[in-house]
């Protein structure tokens, strides 16, 4: 294990890849158990002990069975997907009937809305009326100065 973690360090920085803390995690827990393992017993080997286990999660999770199981849960989820789909068209249009029935003779504002746009355009104008009068006086000093 201390050797297959040396050769994922490798692989990694080889590749410049950041390596999963997962994967880090994993590792660590192997060289420590089989550290362990070889203390009770000098002649275990790590990897025939977890063969049978990998085995069974690659056949499960990256087998024919494990990718018609992913391939079936991909087409449940596009069957929720689809069922759902009518209504999502039915809001669109609803809400594109309400837009176009708003707009149809212009957008009307309330007195509110119209104070406050006012109000805000008028501290833009004042900033800017300033700023003007001041480049104005900076120019005139250089002038005369």
């Amino acid at each position: 294990m201390a050797k297959l973690l040396t050769l994922l360090f490798e692989v990694t920085e080889l590749f410049d890849m950041q390596t999963r803390p997962e994967l880090l995690m994993l590792q660590k827990t192997m060289v420590v158990v089989e550290g362990v393992a070889r203390s009770l017993d000098p002649e275990f080997d790590m990897w025939a002990a977890s063969e049978p286990v990998v085995r069974e999660w690659i056949e499960r999770n990256l087998g024919p069975l494990g990718k018609l199981q992913e391939a079936g849960s991909g087409i449940a989820d596009l069957g929720r997907a689809a069922t759902g789909l009518p209504a999502l068209l039915q809001n669109g249009a609803r809400i594109a009937a309400q837009l176009s029935d708003a707009t149809r003779d212009g957008i009307t504002l309330s007195p509110e809305t119209v104070e406050a746009i006012g109000r805000a355009e008028g501290r833009g104008n004042r900033w800017l009326t300033i700023g003007v009068w001041v480049a104005v006086v900076l120019l005139a000093w250089n002038m005369f100065t």
